[in-house]
C-alpha cells in the first residue's frame, strides 16, 4: 500500500510540473505578443489633430508614469519633462517659427513652415530635457566614467522618448518626434521659465490621428541582425 501511495505521489508530482511548465510558457508567449503588438502601434504620424477625448490630467499621468518606468544609468533619473497644452503648445511652435525664419533661407522656409503648422495643429507637445546638474554630479562622483555620462544621458532620454511615444500610441494617439534644438533652446527656456540646467533633447507633438497610417517598410533582416550560437 505504501508503495502504491509513493507511486501515486510521483505521478501527481510529474504531471503537475509538466502542466505548470506548459501553462507558464503559454502565458509568457501571450504577454510577449501583446507587448510587441503595442510597440508596433508607435509610428511617426504627421497629420495630427485636437480630437482627443482624454483629460489633460490623465495624459500627464500616463506620460509621467512612462518616464518613471524607464531605466537610467546609475539610476540617475536625469530626464525632465515639460508638457504643453492649449496656449503653451501654440506659443512653443510660434517660437520655433520665429527662430527658423531667422536661420533658414526664405525660399526654404516656406516648406519648413508647412511642417511647423502641422505640428501646431496637434493637441499638445512634450519637451524632453536632460538635467545637466545631475550628470555633472555623477561625473564628479565617478571621474573614471566622466566621459561616458553624456552618452548615457542621451540613451536615458531616448528610452524616455520611446516609452512616452509608445504609451500615447497604445492610447490611440498619434505623435511625431521633432528636433529643433539647440537653436530654440534659449528662447524656449526664457518663455517657459525652464531651469538653466535642463538641456533640450527632443520635442514630441501628439494628438488625434488624422490620416491613414501606411504600412512601414522594413529593411531586410540580413542587414540589421546577426544571430550567433
Amino acid at each position: 500500500m505504501a508503495l502504491l501511495d509513493k507511486i501515486g505521489q510521483v505521478l501527481t508530482s510529474d504531471i503537475t510540473k509538466d502542466f505548470k511548465f506548459s501553462k507558464k510558457n503559454k502565458l509568457n508567449d501571450d504577454l510577449e505578443l501583446t507587448f510587441i503588438d503595442q510597440l508596433k502601434k508607435r509610428r511617426s504620424i504627421y497629420a495630427l489633430g485636437k480630437r482627443v477625448h482624454y483629460s489633460q490630467a490623465y495624459l500627464c499621468e500616463i506620460i509621467q508614469e512612462a518616464v518613471r518606468s524607464c531605466p537610467s544609468a546609475y539610476d540617475s533619473q536625469s530626464t525632465r519633462i515639460a508638457v504643453l497644452f492649449a496656449d503653451s503648445h501654440h506659443q512653443f511652435w510660434e517660437i520655433v517659427k520665429q527662430v527658423q525664419r531667422q536661420h533658414v533661407p526664405e525660399h526654404i522656409y516656406e516648406g519648413v513652415e508647412l511642417k511647423l503648422n502641422q505640428c501646431a495643429e496637434a493637441y499638445g507637445t512634450i519637451l524632453f530635457y536632460e538635467d545637466q546638474s545631475v550628470i555633472q554630479q555623477l561625473q564628479k562622483k565617478m571621474p573614471l566614467n566622466s566621459e561616458d555620462f553624456s552618452a548615457w544621458s542621451e540613451q536615458t532620454s531616448g528610452m524616455a522618448q520611446f516609452a512616452v511615444w509608445a504609451t500615447l500610441a497604445d492610447s490611440g494617439l498619434g505623435a511625431s518626434l521633432q528636433h529643433y534644438n539647440p537653436l530654440i533652446d534659449e528662447k524656449v527656456a526664457e518663455h517657459f521659465d525652464i531651469d538653466k540646467n535642463w538641456l533640450l533633447r527632443a520635442q514630441l507633438c501628439f494628438g488625434s490621428i488624422e490620416q491613414t497610417v501606411e504600412e512601414k517598410l522594413q529593411q531586410l533582416d540580413q542587414y540589421r541582425f546577426k544571430i550567433l550560437n
